[in-house]
């Protein structure tokens, strides 16, 4: 019990200024770097799923209309790598059929919007939720036989529900910027596809300042 209370003490000591403003009424806008592990799966797959890394961009805008959270909306561009899925078999128009381990990457353009809770001034822990939708461009399958490689299928593009979670710590440098880093995820509910999900790390940037309107 006394580790949970020093470690309370020591949120609350970083996140309280004296004097110090929160983000009522602060618009933002932040440019993010984001690295990761894609989870996937794939129709020709059945229940197998395969992991592969995850990087991209991402640009977040906000609005606070309260101390402790604020309104956001984001874009990410994300590219999986390529995931490795056990043995099918493949019959291309015109070619013989052909049986192997495949592999297929992911081209990921995701846009959501939802809640940031933000728990202090100066160091500021943070709490996202977000949902919306994501576009999601799986790569021809490239399937390893012993003759070679083969590209045994076109690439598929599908629309996913998807929710995201993060949660962060950022720090306050100035009045205008804002740096910080989050953990989260993604889950993707398809609408013609197969489940995906994401673990995310982001490191970003922000710039902060009061609209007049």
């Amino acid at each position: 019990m006394r580790a949970v209370a020093l470690a309370i003490a020591a949120l609350v000591e970083l996140a309280w200024v004296p004097g110090g403003r929160a983000d009522r009424r602060e618009a933002s806008v932040h440019a993010q770097l984001v690295g990761g592990v894609l989870t996937t799966g794939d129709v020709d797959a059945g229940a197998a799923t395969a992991r592969a890394p995850l990087a991209g961009l991402a640009v977040r805008a906000s609005y606070a209309t309260r101390d402790r959270y604020q309104y956001d909306v984001a874009l990410a561009l994300l590219r999986g790598g390529a995931a490795v899925f056990p043995d099918h078999t493949f019959t291309p128009p015109g070619r013989p059929a052909v049986t192997g381990p495949y592999r297929a990457g992911n081209l990921l353009t995701r846009l959501d919007a939802g809640l940031t809770f933000r728990l202090g001034v100066r160091w500021i822990p943070t709490a996202r939720l977000a949902a919306g939708v994501q576009l999601r461009r799986t790569d021809a399958a490239q399937v390893e036989a012993e003759a070679g490689t083969f590209v045994a299928r076109d690439p598929r593009l599908t629309v996913d529900l998807v929710g995201t979670v993060a949660l962060g710590l950022d720090h306050r440098v100035n009045r205008r910027l804002i740096v910080g880093v989050a953990a989260g995820g993604s889950l993707a509910v398809p609408t013609g596809g197969t489940t995906a999900h994401s673990l995310e790390v982001t490191v970003h940037g922000a710039y902060y300042w009061y609209p007049r309107w």
